[in-house]
Protein backbone atom coordinates (compact mmCIF):
# COMPACT_ATOMS: atom_id res chain seq x y z
CA UNK A 1 0.00 0.00 0.00
CA UNK A 2 2.74 2.46 0.76
CA UNK A 3 4.92 1.65 -2.22
CA UNK A 4 1.49 2.45 -4.51
CA UNK A 5 1.28 5.52 -2.57
CA UNK A 6 4.47 6.50 -3.30
CA UNK A 7 3.66 5.75 -7.20
CA UNK A 8 1.39 7.71 -7.38
CA UNK A 9 2.93 10.62 -5.46
CA UNK A 10 5.70 10.59 -8.08
CA UNK A 11 3.45 10.37 -11.16
CA UNK A 12 1.39 13.23 -9.37
CA UNK A 13 4.77 15.18 -8.76
CA UNK A 14 5.82 14.45 -12.39
CA UNK A 15 2.38 15.89 -13.99
CA UNK A 16 2.59 18.87 -12.04
CA UNK A 17 6.42 19.53 -13.00
CA UNK A 18 5.41 18.47 -16.90
CA UNK A 19 2.51 21.47 -16.30
CA UNK A 20 4.40 23.65 -15.00
CA UNK A 21 7.25 23.04 -18.02
CA UNK A 22 4.07 23.36 -20.29
CA UNK A 23 3.07 26.42 -18.86
CA UNK A 24 6.48 28.56 -19.02
CA UNK A 25 7.36 27.13 -22.39
CA UNK A 26 3.99 28.87 -23.68
CA UNK A 27 4.92 32.19 -21.59
CA UNK A 28 8.31 32.49 -23.09
CA UNK A 29 7.08 31.43 -26.58
CA UNK A 30 4.51 33.90 -26.67
CA UNK A 31 7.10 36.23 -26.52
CA UNK A 32 7.93 35.54 -29.63
CA UNK A 33 5.90 37.11 -32.85
CA UNK A 34 5.94 33.94 -35.20
CA UNK A 35 4.05 32.48 -32.18
CA UNK A 36 0.66 33.63 -33.38
CA UNK A 37 1.73 33.31 -36.93
CA UNK A 38 -1.88 30.95 -37.45
CA UNK A 39 -4.19 33.26 -35.62
CA UNK A 40 -2.18 36.05 -38.71
CA UNK A 41 -3.21 33.30 -41.37
CA UNK A 42 -6.57 32.92 -40.42
CA UNK A 43 -7.35 36.59 -40.47
CA UNK A 44 -5.49 36.21 -44.51
CA UNK A 45 -7.88 33.23 -45.18
CA UNK A 46 -11.14 35.39 -43.71
CA UNK A 47 -10.19 38.51 -45.61
CA UNK A 48 -10.31 36.18 -48.93
CA UNK A 49 -13.57 34.82 -48.10
CA UNK A 50 -15.16 37.71 -46.99
CA UNK A 51 -13.25 41.18 -47.50
CA UNK A 52 -13.39 43.64 -45.07
CA UNK A 53 -14.51 47.33 -45.44
CA UNK A 54 -11.85 49.71 -47.00
CA UNK A 55 -11.28 53.02 -45.57
CA UNK A 56 -12.63 51.81 -42.42
CA UNK A 57 -10.90 52.43 -39.11
CA UNK A 58 -8.74 49.32 -37.97
CA UNK A 59 -8.83 48.26 -34.61
CA UNK A 60 -5.49 46.27 -34.00
CA UNK A 61 -3.94 44.56 -30.69
CA UNK A 62 -4.38 41.74 -28.22
CA UNK A 63 -7.52 40.39 -26.44
CA UNK A 64 -9.06 42.84 -25.49
CA UNK A 65 -9.68 43.40 -29.62
CA UNK A 66 -10.09 39.68 -30.05
CA UNK A 67 -12.69 39.32 -27.23
CA UNK A 68 -14.60 41.95 -28.00
CA UNK A 69 -17.23 40.30 -29.79
CA UNK A 70 -19.81 43.14 -30.05
CA UNK A 71 -16.98 45.63 -31.26
CA UNK A 72 -18.62 46.79 -34.61
CA UNK A 73 -21.86 47.32 -33.09
CA UNK A 74 -20.53 49.38 -30.00
CA UNK A 75 -19.13 51.64 -32.55
CA UNK A 76 -21.40 51.92 -34.94
CA UNK A 77 -22.15 53.82 -36.99
CA UNK A 78 -18.27 54.30 -37.55
CA UNK A 79 -16.90 51.53 -40.13
CA UNK A 80 -14.51 49.11 -38.42
CA UNK A 81 -12.23 46.40 -39.08
CA UNK A 82 -10.81 44.22 -36.24
CA UNK A 83 -7.98 42.17 -35.84
CA UNK A 84 -6.69 41.10 -32.20
CA UNK A 85 -4.82 38.26 -31.54
CA UNK A 86 -3.91 36.33 -28.47
CA UNK A 87 -2.10 38.53 -26.16
CA UNK A 88 0.04 40.39 -28.72
CA UNK A 89 2.49 42.76 -27.68
CA UNK A 90 3.04 46.02 -29.44
CA UNK A 91 6.21 44.74 -31.11
CA UNK A 92 3.99 41.64 -32.23
CA UNK A 93 2.12 44.20 -34.18
CA UNK A 94 4.52 45.96 -35.38
CA UNK A 95 5.65 42.60 -37.36
CA UNK A 96 2.57 42.06 -39.18
CA UNK A 97 2.08 45.29 -40.26
CA UNK A 98 2.51 44.10 -43.98
CA UNK A 99 -0.11 41.45 -43.15
CA UNK A 100 -2.73 42.69 -41.35
CA UNK A 101 -2.70 46.86 -41.62
CA UNK A 102 -1.64 47.81 -44.64
CA UNK A 103 -3.33 45.47 -46.88
CA UNK A 104 -6.27 47.37 -45.29
CA UNK A 105 -5.46 51.14 -46.00
CA UNK A 106 -7.32 52.16 -43.08
CA UNK A 107 -8.73 56.02 -42.51
CA UNK A 108 -7.36 55.31 -38.97
CA UNK A 109 -5.90 52.68 -36.49
CA UNK A 110 -6.43 51.86 -32.62
CA UNK A 111 -4.01 50.33 -31.06
CA UNK A 112 -5.19 48.16 -28.10
CA UNK A 113 -2.04 46.36 -26.39
CA UNK A 114 0.56 46.59 -23.96
CA UNK A 115 -0.55 44.89 -21.32
CA UNK A 116 1.32 41.72 -22.18
CA UNK A 117 4.23 43.93 -22.84
CA UNK A 118 4.16 45.02 -18.96
CA UNK A 119 3.79 41.96 -17.59
CA UNK A 120 6.59 40.04 -19.92
CA UNK A 121 8.89 37.48 -18.33
CA UNK A 122 11.63 39.18 -19.80
CA UNK A 123 11.46 42.20 -18.17
CA UNK A 124 9.90 45.21 -20.06
CA UNK A 125 9.72 48.50 -18.74
CA UNK A 126 7.79 51.52 -19.40
CA UNK A 127 10.45 53.09 -21.44
CA UNK A 128 11.02 50.39 -23.39
CA UNK A 129 7.36 49.71 -23.96
CA UNK A 130 7.09 53.65 -25.67
CA UNK A 131 10.35 52.52 -27.87
CA UNK A 132 8.11 49.67 -28.98
CA UNK A 133 5.39 52.14 -29.94
CA UNK A 134 7.97 54.66 -31.92
CA UNK A 135 8.67 51.66 -33.73
CA UNK A 136 5.27 50.74 -34.61
CA UNK A 137 4.52 54.47 -35.60
CA UNK A 138 7.55 54.44 -37.66
CA UNK A 139 7.17 50.71 -39.42
CA UNK A 140 3.39 51.87 -40.60
CA UNK A 141 5.22 55.18 -42.18
CA UNK A 142 7.54 52.87 -44.06
CA UNK A 143 4.63 50.45 -44.94
CA UNK A 144 3.17 53.39 -46.73
CA UNK A 145 0.31 53.70 -43.84
CA UNK A 146 -0.07 57.51 -43.43
CA UNK A 147 -3.40 56.69 -41.07
CA UNK A 148 -3.37 58.42 -37.92
CA UNK A 149 -3.14 56.32 -34.74
CA UNK A 150 -5.24 56.11 -31.78
CA UNK A 151 -3.56 54.51 -28.44
CA UNK A 152 -5.72 53.00 -25.94
CA UNK A 153 -3.71 53.84 -22.92
CA UNK A 154 -2.88 50.34 -20.98
CA UNK A 155 -5.65 49.02 -19.21
CA UNK A 156 -5.56 47.81 -15.05
CA UNK A 157 -5.58 44.40 -15.03
CA UNK A 158 -6.89 42.35 -11.22
CA UNK A 159 -4.50 39.43 -12.08
CA UNK A 160 -1.66 41.90 -12.83
CA UNK A 161 -2.40 44.92 -10.25
CA UNK A 162 1.80 44.37 -9.17
CA UNK A 163 2.51 45.92 -13.07
CA UNK A 164 -0.36 48.88 -13.12
CA UNK A 165 2.14 51.32 -11.51
CA UNK A 166 4.70 50.29 -14.55
CA UNK A 167 1.74 50.51 -16.61
CA UNK A 168 0.73 54.21 -15.63
CA UNK A 169 4.39 55.26 -16.14
CA UNK A 170 3.69 53.86 -19.97
CA UNK A 171 1.03 55.41 -20.02
CA UNK A 172 2.47 58.82 -19.51
CA UNK A 173 4.88 58.24 -21.47
CA UNK A 174 2.71 57.49 -24.67
CA UNK A 175 0.65 60.21 -23.69
CA UNK A 176 3.67 62.66 -23.41
CA UNK A 177 4.98 61.70 -27.09
CA UNK A 178 1.38 61.99 -28.75
CA UNK A 179 1.17 65.52 -27.92
CA UNK A 180 4.45 66.33 -29.83
CA UNK A 181 2.81 64.48 -33.38
CA UNK A 182 -0.31 65.69 -34.76
CA UNK A 183 -1.22 62.49 -36.38
CA UNK A 184 -0.97 60.52 -32.93
CA UNK A 185 -3.54 60.54 -30.46
CA UNK A 186 -3.49 58.84 -26.64
CA UNK A 187 -7.15 57.74 -25.45
CA UNK A 188 -7.45 57.75 -21.33
CA UNK A 189 -9.79 54.21 -21.23
CA UNK A 190 -8.72 53.49 -17.68
CA UNK A 191 -11.21 55.97 -15.78
CA UNK A 192 -14.03 53.40 -15.76
CA UNK A 193 -12.40 50.66 -14.47
CA UNK A 194 -10.61 51.77 -11.14
CA UNK A 195 -12.43 53.17 -8.19
CA UNK A 196 -11.81 56.74 -6.68
CA UNK A 197 -8.62 55.00 -4.70
CA UNK A 198 -6.95 53.87 -7.85
CA UNK A 199 -8.07 49.72 -7.08
CA UNK A 200 -9.11 47.95 -10.49
CA UNK A 201 -13.18 47.57 -10.54
CA UNK A 202 -13.30 43.33 -10.69
CA UNK A 203 -16.73 43.65 -12.14
CA UNK A 204 -15.16 45.02 -14.94
CA UNK A 205 -13.24 41.94 -15.88
CA UNK A 206 -13.99 38.05 -17.06
CA UNK A 207 -13.43 35.33 -14.35
CA UNK A 208 -9.83 35.03 -15.16
CA UNK A 209 -8.92 39.08 -13.89
CA UNK A 210 -7.19 39.73 -17.47
CA UNK A 211 -10.04 39.88 -19.43
CA UNK A 212 -12.63 42.65 -19.96
CA UNK A 213 -16.11 42.29 -19.36
CA UNK A 214 -19.40 43.24 -20.86
CA UNK A 215 -19.17 45.82 -18.32
CA UNK A 216 -15.45 46.69 -19.27
CA UNK A 217 -16.02 46.77 -22.80
CA UNK A 218 -19.32 48.90 -22.46
CA UNK A 219 -16.80 51.26 -19.99
CA UNK A 220 -14.05 51.90 -22.72
CA UNK A 221 -16.48 52.03 -25.43
CA UNK A 222 -17.44 55.13 -23.85
CA UNK A 223 -13.87 56.75 -23.90
CA UNK A 224 -13.45 55.44 -27.47
CA UNK A 225 -16.08 55.84 -29.51
CA UNK A 226 -16.44 59.75 -29.10
CA UNK A 227 -12.74 60.74 -30.19
CA UNK A 228 -13.17 58.89 -33.02
CA UNK A 229 -16.90 60.22 -33.75
CA UNK A 230 -15.63 63.93 -33.12
CA UNK A 231 -12.72 63.01 -35.86
CA UNK A 232 -15.26 62.40 -38.47
CA UNK A 233 -14.44 58.89 -38.75
CA UNK A 234 -18.63 58.41 -38.37
CA UNK A 235 -19.00 59.68 -41.35
CA UNK A 236 -19.17 58.41 -44.76
CA UNK A 237 -16.10 58.92 -47.37
CA UNK A 238 -16.89 60.86 -50.30
CA UNK A 239 -16.47 58.63 -53.42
Amino acid sequence: MKRTLVMIGGAFGLAVLALFGFLLYVLLASGDPTYWAGEIAAFERRDVSNPPPRDAVLFVGDDDVRLWDTLAFDMAPISIIARGFGGAQISHVTYYIPRIVAPYHPRAIVLMAGESDMSDVRGRRPEDVLDDFKNFVVALRKAGVSAPVYFVSILPQPMRTSRWLGAKRANALIEDFSKTESDIHFIDATAGLIDSNDNVRREMFRWDGLSLSAAGRAAIAEKIKPVLLEAGYGERKNP
